[in-house]
């Protein structure tokens, strides 16, 4: 699960901003300033930072400016948020100095949480995915996605969908799964993972993805 650092002065916009972004599946630690955050982030650094740009004191700018690099980049993706009162000469050294985003406050939470989600797994090292034709998956935060569509996939099942794509196209028991994401008291409900390759199967749309191997299990596959 991806840890992200809201950073806002104003309390209780922070907590509705954080509250939101748990609810899509984020661990969500919230600041009260830019001092509070460089504090926070040099003992813990986040995932993902969302920083106010205009605050008191240590403001955006100072935050980005302490967190960049000689390269020019941060160690972590800084989103900023402003409540629209910020020039474009302000946002442009935003991104000079490391923001890779900006969203206004108050506008369409659906575009927070896809752009916090796209800043991730740009900044995410490519070896954290799986990849197999038009089917990814992300290792890290248990997600994937067909042809961009994301998959709406319980725990076993996704997890059986990860293992399989580890497997790189061998064949998998259906014992194998069973003890790996049952356990061993679940032997002999061999159709629990028959189950789960079903709401797989389901939740794709496509046939040809799982292929059944006769008496044996299961293979991943990339339909032609």
């Amino acid at each position: 699960m991806s840890r992200l650092l809201v950073v806002d002065d104003d309390l209780r916009s922070a907590r509705v901003i954080a509250e939101l972004l748990r609810r899509s599946g984020y661990s969500v630690d919230v600041a009260g300033g830019g001092a509070e955050a460089l504090e926070r982030v040099r003992s813990e650094p986040p995932d993902l930072m969302v920083l106010d740009y205009e605050m008191p004191g240590v403001d955006g700018e100072t935050v980005l400016e302490e967190l960049r690099a000689p390269d020019g980049s941060t160690e972590f993706p800084v989103l900023i948020l402003t409540g629209g009162r910020v020039e474009a000469a302000d946002e442009a050294y935003s991104f000079e100095i490391g923001a890779v985003d900006y969203v206004r406050k108050g506008g369409d939470t659906a575009v927070l949480v896809s752009r916090i989600g796209a800043a991730i797994r740009r900044h995410r090292p490519s070896s954290s995915y799986l990849r197999r034709g038009r089917l990814l998956v992300d290792t890290v935060d248990d997600r994937a996605w067909l042809g961009g569509r994301e998959l709406r996939l319980e725990h076993r099942p996704l997890q059986v969908l990860k293992y399989l794509m580890q497997k790189n196209g061998a064949i998998v028991d259906k014992t194998e799964l069973l003890e790996r994401f049952w356990g061993s008291g679940y032997a002999g409900l061999a159709h629990s993972v028959e189950q789960a390759v079903w709401a797989i199967r389901k939740e794709l749309g496509e046939p040809g993805w799982i292929e059944t191997v006769h008496r044996r299990g299961y293979r991943l596959a990339t339909p032609g």
